[in-house]
C-alpha cells in the first residue's frame, strides 16, 4: 500500500502540488488525470522519490518503485538491447533472455531490434519504454503518459499487459489525458486540478 499525506511541492513561487493526500492499494491500476501543467508528472516524480518534496509524508511500506518517463530512451545511439542493458546495470539487475524475447515480440519490436533508438518513431519509443519496465523488477510502476502516440492496436496490447501485471499483484500508476480509453480497466482514478486532488 502507498499512502500519501499532505504532499506539497513548489517551484520558486509556484505551488505545483498543494496538500495532496491519497491511498493506493497494491495490485491496482490507477489513472492519474489532469490537464497539462496540472502537476501529474511532478506527483509521479515525488512519490517515486526522484524529486524532493517541500512537506508531507509518503509511506511506501517497503515497496519497490520504478518511475519511467521519456528518459528511459536516453541512449539514443544504442539499440533496444544495448539501451536495456545499460538501464539494467544502473538498477543492478540482470537480463532475463526469456522475458526479453517474450515482450520484444508481444510489443512488436522484434523487427526494430537492431536499430538505434534515434530511428524509432514516437509510438515505437513508447513501446520501448514499457518494454524496459517489463524487463525490470518492481512492485509499483509509475509511468508518464504511456498511451500517447499509440495506435488502437498498440493501446490494446498495453491494456492487456497492464491487466496481466495486475493479476500478478503489480501496481501501475499512470498519467493520462484520455480516461475514456482506460476507464474500464482502472480500479482507481486520481484527478489533479491546479495542484489539488479534484473532488
Amino acid at each position: 500500500m502507498l499512502q500519501v499525506k499532505n504532499l506539497s511541492k513548489s517551484f520558486s513561487d509556484t505551488k505545483v502540488l498543494d496538500n495532496i493526500s491519497c491511498t493506493i492499494d497494491s495490485g491496482k491500476l490507477v489513472a492519474l488525470l489532469g490537464k497539462n501543467g496540472s502537476g501529474k508528472t511532478t506527483f509521479l516524480k515525488c512519490i517515486s522519490n526522484i524529486m524532493n518534496i517541500d512537506s508531507g509524508d509518503i509511506d511506501y511500506n517497503g515497496s519497490n518503485f520504478l518511475f519511467l518517463n521519456d528518459k528511459a530512451n536516453i541512449f539514443s545511439d544504442l539499440t533496444i538491447l544495448n539501451n536495456l542493458k545499460c538501464i539494467l546495470r544502473s538498477y543492478n539487475q540482470n537480463l532475463n533472455i526469456d522475458t526479453y524475447n517474450k515482450y520484444l515480440n508481444l510489443l512488436g519490436l522484434k523487427e526494430l531490434e537492431s536499430l538505434p533508438l534515434k530511428y524509432l518513431s514516437r509510438g515505437n519509443l513508447q513501446r520501448n519504454k514499457l518494454f524496459i519496465a517489463l524487463n525490470l523488477s518492481w512492485e509499483y510502476l509509475l509511468i508518464d503518459e504511456p498511451f500517447t502516440n499509440l495506435d488502437d492496436s498498440a493501446q490494446t496490447v498495453f491494456r492487456d499487459i497492464f491487466l496481466d501485471l495486475k493479476s500478478k499483484n503489480k501496481t501501475i500508476i499512470f498519467s493520462t489525458h484520455n480516461f475514456n480509453h482506460v476507464s474500464d480497466i482502472c480500479d482507481q482514478s486520481i484527478e489533479i486540478e491546479k495542484g489539488k486532488v479534484a473532488l
